[in-house]
Parts: C-alpha cells; structure tokens; sequence
C-alpha cells in the first residue's frame, strides 16, 4: 500500500512539473516587477501557462497580461519606466530589452482596454524602438505619459478603434493610410472600420475614466523623469562589470583549455618519442637477432660442409682399400682360363 502511495506521489509531482511548463526567466528577458495587483489579474508566459502574481512578482519578455472587471496590476519597469494596466484589458509585452544602449526596444501589443504608460530611459533615448501596436495602429512616443486604449468590435462603450490619450509630451499615431501627432491632453483615434485613417479628436472621450490610483499614477511621471538617468547609468555599470567578469572566466576558461591542450600535446608527443624509442629497439633487437640467425646459419652450413668434404676424404681414402679387398677376394684364373681351385691347390686324387 505504501509502494502505491509513493507511486501516486511521484506521478503528481511530475505531472505538477509538466503543467508548469518551462521556466520564462530561462529564455526571455525581464520586463518588470509587480508595485501593486488588484482584483482578477492574470499573467499567461510564452507556454500558455496562466498564472496568479503578486507584490514582487517579475514579469518577462513574450508574457501577456489579462485583467478583469476589478482587475488592476502596477509594474515598474526595467528601463526605469511604469506600466499600469486597468480593468477588462488583455495586453502582452511582445518584445523587451533594457540594457542601456541603442539596442534597447519596448515593444507593447494591446488587443483590448487599456493602460497608462509613463516610458522610461527607452522612450527617452530610442524612442523609435518604443511602440504598442493595436489591431489597427502603432502608436509611438517621444518621451511621454500617455494611454492606449483599444474598443474592440462588437463593444457598446465607443467606436471601435484604437486611440491614445498624451497627459505630457507628445505620442503619434500610425496606420497604412497615414500619421497623426498627438499633443498633451488630446486624444488620437484609428477606426476599425473603413479607412483607419488616423486623426485627433476634438476633445477626449469619457471612457477615458480614472482608477482609484491616479494621482499616485500621476505623480510617477516626475519621478521617471529624475530618475531613469541614473537607473540607466547604474544598468550600464552593472552590465558592464557582468561582461568584465564573463570576460574574465572565458579568458580563464581558454587559458585552462590551452593549458590542457598544451599538457595533452606534450604528452602525445611523449608518448610518441616512446613508441618511437621502442620501435626503433625492437628494430635493433630484430636486427641483432636477424645477425645473429645469419651468423648461426653461415656456422651450421660451414659445419655442414666441413663434415660434406671430411666424408668425402673417408670415401676417397676408402676406396684403393675397397678395391684391394675386392681384387684380394676375386678368385685367380690359370692358363687355360678356369678357375684356380681352392683350397691350398690340392686336387682330388
């Protein structure tokens, strides 16, 4: 039983890993942290996986941010920047970098309601680089606190469009059919419908309403403005001295690498000299046992043909003996040419 309840456990826990997908932080930039969240808010990372936030809670690159009826979340964001997201909005961060140079880009894709943005040292100082872009415009700034706001078809609180309210500094607003400049305490609109030709409208419209936080959202402005400077500044420096450290641990890591490559080299060439050294000796000892073989050889075969003549002398100086012997043993023939009888000469009577 406890085998099985153990089983159950693990089973849980990696489908609890599964469900929470890959980790955002791993692969995207940050964007933000969270300064305050009310009501129903909900933040979707890049593997659709929603999640609830709090005080605290960071926010990245690629996540969208769902809000409901009494929904409202604050992020300050990376660039110095403040992004407040009111109610029954669906916005995400498309694109996000805050490093402190000319590569550095906000950009905002808002689908439906509304945010107030005050842009930090992005708008200040590449502003090209900074743009929400709605179904039917992209709005960009100069360094301002403004409000995007898009109605959505269908919706009974406007004309359904895209539009952007400017409370300092200036914004524009830009379709395929045109641009248009918006100045302080104006509001711009692009139709859903038709032509969305841009243009400004005579005065701003009421669904335009503010939260229960808008002085202190008013009051950030100001305190951007002093402040993204100095917070871009300690960015850099803190890149900075990340790259000088990075730097210094791949030098160190090359450095090790060649140090290993030189001690593998020295040792494959020491081990080369040895296999050397030892072919060469057994080449010498396979000579030196190759004379030797051949200096044994040329000895036996001068040994072979000292005995071949020695033999041939014994026969030489056996053969008058044999021949003595054969001609001692032939029987004498007398003068009519018969044989001598033996036996001392004497007949038969």
């Amino acid at each position: 039983m406890r085998r099985l309840l153990l089983a159950c456990s693990i089973l849980f826990a990696c489908l609890g890993a599964y469900a929470q997908g890959p980790s955002t932080s791993a692969s995207s930039n940050l964007a933000g942290k969270v300064e305050l969240v009310e009501g129903d808010v909900t933040v979707t990372d890049r593997a659709r996986q929603p999640r609830r936030v709090a005080v605290g809670s960071t926010i990245f690159e690629g996540e969208t941010i769902a809000t409901g009826k009494d929904g409202e979340l604050h992020v300050t964001m990376e660039d110095g920047g403040f992004i407040a997201v009111r109610p029954n909005t669906r916005m995400s961060i498309a694109a996000y970098r805050a490093e402190g140079d000319d590569k550095d880009k906000g950009i905002f894709s808002l689908l439906q309601g509304t945010f107030r943005s005050v842009t930090g040292w992005i708008g200040k100082y590449n502003p090209r680089s900074y743009q929400v872009r709605t179904p039917t415009a992209t709005i960009g700034v100069r360094g301002t606190d403004h409000e995007p706001l898009v109605i959505p078809a269908g919706s009974t609180e406007g004309e359904p469009g895209s539009y952007d309210r400017v409370n300092v500094g200036s914004s524009y607003i830009r379709t395929q059919h045109g641009s248009v400049d918006v100045k302080p305490n104006q509001a711009g609109f692009a139709p859903l419908r038709g032509r969305p030709v841009p243009r400004v409208l005579p005065q701003v419209p009421a669904f335009f309403k503010a939260t229960r936080h808008e002085a202190a959202i008013a009051a950030r402005h100001e305190v951007v403005r002093k402040a993204i400077d100095q917070r871009r500044d300690d960015r850099r420096k803190v890149l900075q001295e990340k790259k000088t450290q990075l730097d210094k641990q791949k030098a160190e890591r090359q450095k090790a690498v060649q140090e290993r490559k030189r001690e593998q080299d020295a040792q494959r060439l020491k081990q080369r000299e040895e296999r050397n050294r030892q072919l060469q000796d057994n080449r010498q000892r396979r000579q030196q046992e190759s004379g030797l073989q051949q200096r044994n050889e040329r000895e036996r075969r001068s040994t072979d043909a000292g005995d071949r003549r020695q033999r041939l002398d014994e026969r030489r100086q056996a053969r008058p003996q044999d021949r003595e012997l054969r001609d001692r043993d032939r029987p004498r023939r007398n003068a009519d040419g018969n044989h001598a009888p033996r036996g001392g000469g004497r007949g038969r009577d």
